[in-house]
């Protein structure tokens, strides 16, 4: 009997601190649990600063001010210092507007996928052509080519004779390339000599 007493006594003393072991885990694990759970935000929580928020909901700032409603300032000088850092998955944009108002100061370094240099002409110059209109003649037209790819975009004329005159308006005709288009009468009589010019550009990668 006494053995058996023994025995039992274990049983109950093992069952005892199984018991305890396990409470003194399920209070940690409450415990801990929730402390887990109130790392992470949930809507109508305090925004926390200098700390990851992750909270999967709209947060909205609306108000009527007669100026901004959000100031982002970082008065650092290095060289990495920036205001504002938008991320999202590679083909999604950074951001969202609902105006196509103009902002003041707000630079793009691409467009498209194409640098300023690409958008803008490479270079503008000028071809220049003389004229020669014989006494018997009484009208002329010529047209002036750019460089080939480029496109003449305007032109001009300088030293026409008292009697000469340019006829319709000069323009840009479409041949095997653009060129520009030029024409002139006058009457029956002296030999009359002038220069006819296009301002052509090359546009570079864009033209391309």
């Amino acid at each position: 009997m006494g053995m058996i007493r023994s025995v039992a006594d274990k049983v109950m003393w093992v069952g005892r601190t199984a018991s305890m072991v396990f409470g003194l885990a399920l209070i940690l694990g409450v415990t801990f649990g929730v402390a887990s759970m109130a790392l992470a935000a949930v809507p109508g929580d305090p925004f926390r600063l200098g700390r990851l928020n992750t909270v999967n909901a709209l947060t909205e700032l609306v108000g009527r001010r007669d100026g901004p409603m959000l100031r982002v300032e970082n008065d650092s000088s290095g060289a990495k210092a920036h205001a504002l850092n938008l991320r999202v998955a590679s083909d999604k944009p950074p951001l969202k507007v609902n105006s196509s108002a103009k902002v003041a100061n707000l630079n793009s370094d691409e467009l498209d996928g194409r640098d300023a240099s690409a958008l803008m002409p490479a270079r503008i110059y000028t071809v220049d052509k003389t004229i020669v209109m014989g006494t018997n003649v009484t009208g002329t037209t010529h047209v002036i080519f750019c460089d080939e790819g480029d496109v003449p975009i305007s032109g001009g004329f300088s030293g026409l004779g008292p009697q000469t005159q340019i006829k319709q308006s000069s323009r840009v005709v479409y041949l095997e390339q653009p060129t520009w288009w030029v024409g002139a009468n006058k009457p029956v009589g002296p030999e009359d000599t002038w220069t006819a010019q296009a301002v052509c550009v090359d546009f570079g990668e864009l033209h391309q």
